[in-house]
């Protein structure tokens, strides 16, 4: 009677297991970054601002990858407040990048943190928002209309104190 037993348990199991959808294994991470988003696999350490003053020392380079140390969200003076600042034990910081060509920017971040763009104090509106590629570690892509000049990018909400970051423009 057991044999019998534990032989439709193991046909249940099986039946199951077949049933259930396999998501496809990733043979390697970040293997795949097309869409200009291949500088994602090499990061440079990069500190984010506390205040827009202290911007020349947090400059992000356009399709160059950083790692950013975080700030605790209370001690960043955003220029816009952000839509989703976070509570007072989440992180943020501000990082400065200049737009030489007018286009679409996508900001890739490593975490599901909260970004804006800022242009003389006023929030740019996404286009569009989505997540990373399949096997590859970027979790959140925006895009944002941008004109050519000084941008603030603005992390707030961010539970871990550092995150990934890379600025492509949109080919």
């Amino acid at each position: 009677m057991r044999a019998i037993i534990l032989s439709l348990m193991a046909a249940a199991a099986l039946g199951a297991e077949a049933q259930t959808p396999q998501s496809p294994a990733c043979a390697a991470m970040d293997q795949s970054l097309g869409d200009g988003l291949g500088a994602w696999r090499s990061k440079a350490d990069l500190s984010a601002a506390a205040s827009a003053g202290d911007l020349a020392k947090s400059e992000l380079k356009i399709a160059a990858a950083a790692k950013v140390a975080l700030l605790q969200t209370p001690k960043v003076d955003y220029p816009a407040p952000p839509e989703k600042p976070g509570g007072s034990v989440s992180h943020g910081g501000l990082l400065g990048f200049m737009v030489k060509e007018p286009g679409t920017y996508r900001v890739a971040l490593s975490t599901p943190a909260w970004v804006e763009v800022v242009k003389d104090g006023k929030s740019i509106a996404p286009a569009s928002f989505g997540h990373g590629p399949e096997c590859t570690t970027i979790r959140k892509i925006v895009e944002f209309p941008l004109g050519a000049g000084a941008h603030v990018l603005e992390i707030a909400a961010n539970a871990e104190n550092t995150v990934n970051v890379l600025v492509v423009r949109k080919k």
